[in-house]
């Protein structure tokens, strides 16, 4: 992980009893994200990057999410390209 400045616009809306404020941080991330394609296609190491995580501390939130009902993953084969992963958010 690289020491940048970075900032995250937090939606106080998706703060919710479940959730605590890195999750809803990640939320926040992965919503603002979707915004142009209604999804994220963003990988874990973008994620934990811009967070400043470690990847398996978002693995386990991105659980935590998709257990939860927050979020959703659709993983697909593109072939001898690997693999592409779209995160859909939830109301």
């Amino acid at each position: 992980m690289k020491n940048k400045a970075r900032f995250v616009n937090v939606n106080l809306e998706l703060m919710v009893k479940d959730l605590n404020i890195k999750e809803v941080t990640l939320l926040s991330l992965i919503q603002s994200l979707a915004k142009k394609k209604g999804y994220c296609f963003a990988t874990n190491e973008m994620l934990s990057d811009s967070l400043g995580i470690h990847d398996r501390t978002l693995y386990r939130m991105l659980n935590k999410l998709e257990e939860g009902g927050h979020i959703s993953r659709v993983t697909q084969s593109i072939g001898n390209y690997g693999k592409e992963r779209r995160i859909y958010l939830h109301d």
